[in-house]
């Protein structure tokens, strides 16, 4: 005879159902994850190394009987995950992001398992109360995460101030130890007006002023990961796409995005919010079979995402949709601009070491014959139709 609590069988449900497929969707949530978390480079964060996948994933998932509370090893396990991610200069924003898909991947696992449970899932109270619980974990991983993450910056803000005051001591000692000879009547006088001094506590003074200015600046009063992210702007819009594909697959539309593209440090969170939206924008606007074409554009200072549409019109002709974007983007010091057959999505950036590296590396493009672009790497790619919302092979 069972003596399970009726409003704790879903609960023991889930757990019969998740257990077994907490390795794979722990695995598949890494994989994910590092595409949020806009880690397209091979010297980015390794997420094995950083974080326990699979703590992760239980601490979500529980065991029978546990109710709301989280094991104090993944509150450790999340206060890693913050600390490293800021580390590696990923935002708060995409650290709050990635929880956010473990969630929601756990959520559909046990979906699709109750789906194919023979078993009684229970009544919509327990669900309530199942998502409550689940939301409840999350929520404190997020603590522990967000927790890590701030840790880390005070931690790195004051390294930064250590290393200031010890840059700022040096010529300020100096011009004083100047002032204090040039005022010593033991010295003779011929020492004390000697013009090597006053070269001297000129030269440092100027030493100061420019360390104030550089170290001591608006721009440089932030450090570079709430400043900016070194991230590639292809994958910010890829994760905007992925982010909207079911409502693109459900209209019928097609989003390619251009290979490439540049790679420096910007405002990702503020590029995202305004590629989503403009490609919100856009699909709205779009019939089945149409197709809208992601582009960059870079220059001195800026680069641009620019969204077409294959039919050569304008991609969104709502101007109501348009004003709201050009608000945003003036909050967040970006722009966004309609012109007669595309939106621009401009926005502050500073190329990052890897493309300046290749551009150093870079040797003169090599003619290439007529009919097209030889065995190149396709110039787009679009996301394979059968490619699930959640990483899984679409049931088609």
């Amino acid at each position: 005879m069972s003596h399970t609590p009726p409003h704790e069988a879903l609960q023991d449900l889930a757990v019969e159902l998740l257990r077994p497929q907490a390795a794979d969707l722990a695995a598949r949530w890494t994989a994910r994850a590092r595409e949020v978390l806009l880690l397209d480079r091979p010297d980015d964060m390794d997420l094995e190394t950083v974080v326990d996948r699979n703590e992760l994933v239980d601490a979500l998932i529980g065991s029978a009987g546990v109710g709301e509370g989280v094991s104090e090893s993944a509150i450790g396990q999340g206060l890693r995950f913050g600390a490293n991610a800021f580390t590696h200069g990923v935002s708060l924003h995409h650290v709050m992001k990635a929880l956010d898909l473990l969630a929601e991947m756990t959520l559909y696992a046990l979906e699709s398992g109750l789906d194919r449970s023979p078993s009684p899932a229970g009544n919509a109270l327990e669900g309530v109360r199942f998502s409550r619980r689940l939301q409840h974990r999350r929520a404190l991983l997020s603590l522990a995460a967000t927790r890590g993450y701030m840790q880390a910056y005070a931690d790195a803000l004051r390294d930064r101030f250590r290393h200031l005051r010890h840059d700022l001591r040096n010529p300020l000692g100096t011009i004083k130890s100047v002032l204090a000879l040039m005022d010593d009547d033991s010295v003779p006088h011929e020492a004390r007006v000697n013009p090597n001094f006053r070269a001297m506590a000129t030269r440092n003074a100027k030493s100061l002023d420019e360390l104030i200015a550089d170290q001591l600046s608006d721009a440089a009063a932030l450090l570079p990961v709430i400043r900016g992210n070194d991230v590639s702007i292809r994958a910010v819009v890829c994760a905007v796409r992925r982010e909207l594909q079911a409502d693109a697959e459900r209209r019928g539309v097609s989003i390619f995005v251009e290979q490439g593209g540049p790679q420096g440090q910007l405002d990702a969170a503020g590029l995202e919010l305004l590629v989503r939206g403009a490609l919100q924008a856009a699909l709205r606007e779009c019939d089945s079979g149409d197709r809208l074409q992601v582009e960059f554009k870079q220059s001195t200072g800026r680069a641009s995402v620019v969204v077409s549409h294959d039919a050569r019109r304008p991609p969104v002709r709502d101007a109501h949709a348009l004003d709201c974007l050009v608000v945003l983007a003036r909050q967040i010091g970006a722009s966004v601009t309609a012109e007669e057959d595309r939106v621009l999505v401009s926005i502050q950036f500073r190329p990052g070491k890897h493309d300046l590296e290749r551009a150093v590396e870079r040797e003169p493009a090599v003619p290439q014959p007529a009919g097209g672009l030889g065995g190149g790497e396709p110039r787009h790619d679009v996301r394979g139709a059968r490619e699930g919302h959640h990483g899984q092979a679409g049931a088609h």
